[in-house]
């Protein structure tokens, strides 16, 4: 029987250090719950990939585990969160994002509303160190897509991005 406590000790440990990064990196970044998804997927492959090897059945913890993985992944699919930027810039790059695709919208509290984008609704949410960004609705407006990229592109992303030399 294999034991989860390893699993789980390493997982801790790949996310203190990309908090730690996340904290350290003092530039505006775009966490995506994609990240995340990606982080747990390959945690399971690698978990499935050496009990095969080492052809031993997962303890109940280890299940357990695997199962809660599969959890976070549905929880953080879609959450944006941004770190280190104030809150103003975040609505003035939001606004700005609206304008360059001339999106109309109305401002509801702390919600953006476009109702030329399929009803897409803009939430901004939080303040510093962490700003939490939702994009509802507007799935089927192509205009709701392009807001939503064009955002995503002005900050940095929580994972370093490997350029190669030409």
């Amino acid at each position: 029987m294999a034991a989860a406590a390893p699993w789980v000790g390493a997982y801790l440990m790949v996310l203190a250090l990309w908090a730690i990064a996340l904290l350290v990196v003092r530039r505006p970044t775009l966490w995506n719950g994609r990240s995340i998804q990606w982080v747990n997927l390959v945690f399971m492959w690698l978990a499935f990939a050496t009990l095969l090897v080492m052809r031993q059945r997962p303890a109940t913890a280890l299940n357990f585990f695997l199962l809660i993985l599969l959890v976070i992944i549905h929880v953080a699919r879609g959450r944006l969160i941004l770190f280190h930027v104030e809150r103003e810039e975040v609505e003035r790059i939001v606004e700005r994002c609206l304008a360059q695709t001339r999106a109309g919208y109305e401002r509801t509290g702390e919600d953006y509303v476009v109702s030329n984008a399929g009803n897409l609704v803009i939430a901004v949410r939080g303040a510093q160190p962490a700003i939490r960004i939702e994009f509802r609705n507007g799935a089927a407006s192509r205009k709701a897509e392009l807001i939503e990229a064009l955002f995503r592109k002005q900050f940095n992303g929580s994972f370093p991005t490997i350029r190669v030399p030409t």
